[in-house]
């Protein structure tokens, strides 16, 4: 079992090095026109400036609210993985957690280090809203994925039980996968819109094969 584990662990470095080449060959597309990023700049300059002034004020709020998002995305994850929660907690003071039904996978256990569920949702609304509500869609989703770098600054680490439960590895080739990954699409959308969500994976994919190439090769 520990084996597989680890072979796991190679499968996903080699999707995460596809991934960042795949970032790196999306660079020339996203550079043409730096404008269209500009609110969603101001999004994330905005997390940043306002960080010091809500951590003084609202603190215990904040770390509620991220531990319920953590916790939110584990649920989540446990739905989509066809799975059911028996229980959901989540406090300022002492963490929170969730119990999954004969256990959780991968997927549901690393998911909330990597997967900005609440970025990911505006991004899907997106193209529900008319053109003059773009901009502040879009500096919605500079904070809103801010704050998800925030939480897992704060909250990934060596002795989170989450990414033990893997070898390191796995995990943080798992996680850094699916940061390259996302980081990809975000920055695709905001040219390509919801098509991003395939264009850059197929990306990625073509990234992996030319890697696999390379070392099958040597």
């Amino acid at each position: 079992m520990l084996i597989i584990r680890y072979i796991y662990g190679f499968v996903f470095m080699l999707l995460a090095l596809g991934a960042f080449m795949g970032l790196v060959a999306l660079f020339p597309v996203v550079s043409q026109d730096w404008r269209v990023y500009r609110w969603f700049i101001l999004g994330l300059i905005a997390y940043v400036s306002f960080m010091g002034i809500t951590n003084a004020f609202f603190d215990q709020n904040l770390k509620f609210f991220r531990t319920f998002t953590h916790e939110l995305t584990h649920t989540i994850f446990t739905i989509l993985s066809l799975k059911r929660v028996r229980a959901f907690q989540a406090t300022s003071h002492q963490g929170g957690e969730i119990h999954v039904v004969g256990g959780g996978n991968m997927l549901i256990l690393l998911s909330p280090y990597c997967i900005p569920i609440f970025t990911i949702g505006l991004l899907l609304l997106r193209p529900l809203f008319q053109i003059q509500f773009a901009p502040y869609l879009e500096f919605a989703i500079g904070i809103s994925y801010f704050f998800h770098l925030h939480t897992n600054w704060l909250q990934t680490g060596r002795r989170q039980t989450d990414i033990t439960k893997y070898p390191l590895l796995t995990s943080y080739s798992f996680i850094w996968f699916f940061h390259f990954l996302l980081i990809g699409i975000l920055f695709l959308s905001f040219q390509k819109g919801l098509s991003a969500f395939w264009e850059f994976p197929k990306v990625t994919f073509e990234s992996i094969k030319l890697l696999a190439s390379f070392i099958i090769t040597k």
